[in-house]
């Protein structure tokens, strides 16, 4: 019997829809604290509903800055490998189909998905033994993460499809486990909530909470409780705070970009904006929808956040005993507004200086920088920074990290052959040298490279 309908269903269809999967995670929350059903539903339906919300404005937001990203490659002439989540999973899987036959890696990494989140349940089953308490929950970077793990594996270990798949499992279930378990102390201490960030920054976002109270002074520097001079109030409002900078951002591009350009980014294949013919008034939108996309993505946030974190305990208490909720990076943002802008900052001056350090350095990979690990990556970790030292580490930590984001995204390209790179925190550092053992391994095994 072909099962293969059954695998789509589960695995793309429900598992791979992260609104689909935080609703069932909430209904089954609530069951098992005995609630009524009609409870239950209604949770798990605003659940649901936040997720898509989040989705929309996160979505939105990465689809307009994209643009952006484009008239800047168009204006300046660079070329090279790009920086973002999707496109490398793509690319990983393009190079699998080219030797292995059309729709091999994305079914490998289907697999490797369901392997990794069952180990997954398992290590917070045997935590006595593991240490590990944290369900990894971000659907949408599972997938991606699951991918390139087969991808790399099989393309150094030159395994089949079991073992890679195993190996693979193996690798992504203990960095799920590993440092979303670590990250669940500091989380609460932002938040005050029962629930931990399992994204992509995990690594650098505990970096940031053990190195920051070195730099500078929690109390003294916290940038959420700083009273700005009273010329800048207005500032203290985040929506206006996040259209300020946006507004200097977008006014930079289009310095950059020329006058050719910003009529490319206003026509049909840019921001289809042809009727806003006045370049003022066209920087003016782009500010505007920029800070909504935030805002939007910020009310989703806040929308599933509080369903999730109260049925999380009936599994918790019935279920997996002692279990947290890894959820997605973003559920943070709304707990701590300025130092969302203040990542994107100076993540931003990071970034910028790591590419003047290519040019500098000649180095034979030029990176396209991309908003998902420019801004979830920076403002995340910026968070994690400003809460343990203030403004003051905040700053230096994100400035740091945009600058390894872009050399170590670097040597992982290098190393893999791919054209895109995850191109977050620690898809910039742990990973390279996950990256660097399957390749020695390899080499020392006499195992021929896959791609």
């Amino acid at each position: 019997m072909n099962f293969n309908w059954l695998l789509d269903l589960v695995l793309n269809q429900i598992f791979g829809q992260p609104f689909i999967l935080i609703g069932i995670i909430v209904l089954i929350g609530y069951l098992a604290m005995n609630q009524k059903f009609s409870k239950a539903l209604t949770g798990a339906l605003k659940a649901a509903i936040g997720v898509i919300v989040m989705g929309m404005g996160s979505g939105a937001l990465i689809a307009n800055f994209n643009k952006l990203i484009m008239a800047i490659q168009t204006a300046t002439g660079i070329t090279g490998a790009g920086l973002n989540t999707y496109p490398t999973m793509t690319a990983a899987y393009e190079k699998m189909d080219a030797i292995l036959g059309s729709g091999t890696g994305a079914s490998w990494g289907i697999y490797t998905l369901l392997v990794a989140f069952i180990l997954n349940l398992i290590f917070v089953a045997l935590r006595k033994f593991t240490k590990i308490r944290a369900v990894y929950l971000t659907g949408n970077a599972m997938i991606v993460q699951a991918g390139i793990s087969t991808y790399i594996v099989w393309k150094f270990l030159g395994t089949g499809m079991v073992p890679t798949i195993i190996i693979a499992s193996i690798i992504t279930a203990l960095y799920w486990g590993i440092f979303s378990t670590m990250l669940i102390k500091p989380t609460h201490l932002i938040t005050g909530a029962d629930f931990t960030v399992a994204h992509q920054q995990m690594f650098a976002s505990y970096i940031a909470y053990k190195v920051a109270p070195f730099i500078g002074n929690p109390e003294k520097d916290d940038i959420e409780k700083k009273k700005l001079p009273a010329s800048l109030n207005i500032l203290q409002d985040n929506v206006i705070a996040t259209a300020l900078v946006m507004f200097l951002s977008v006014a930079i591009i289009f310095l950059v970009i020329g006058s050719k350009n910003i009529d490319w980014l206003r026509g049909p294949e840019g921001l289809a904006q042809a009727g806003l013919t006045n370049n003022l008034v066209f920087l003016f939108w782009i500010t505007i929808t920029l800070t909504a996309n935030i805002y939007v993505l910020l009310a989703g946030v806040r929308m599933f956040v509080g369903e999730i974190m109260m049925s999380f305990k009936g599994i918790s208490e019935k279920l997996l005993p002692g279990a947290v909720a890894g959820v997605d990076c973003a559920a943070t943002f709304a707990f701590a507004p300025k130092s969302v802008v203040l990542g994107l900052v100076f993540g931003t001056v990071g970034q910028v200086l790591g590419l003047l350090g290519l040019i500098v350095f000649k180095t034979p990979i030029f990176l396209i920088p991309g908003f998902i690990p420019l801004f979830f990556d920076n403002a995340t970790i910026a968070i994690f920074a400003n809460k343990f030292g203030g403004w003051k580490a905040a700053g230096v930590i994100c400035t740091l990290n945009g600058f390894v984001q872009i050399f170590g995204s670097m040597l992982a390209v290098q190393m893999t052959g791919l054209s895109w790179w995850q191109g977050s925190a620690d898809y910039a550092t742990i990973w390279v040298v996950v990256i660097g053992v399957l390749k020695a391994i390899g080499s020392m095994l006499g195992i021929p490279v896959g791609a």
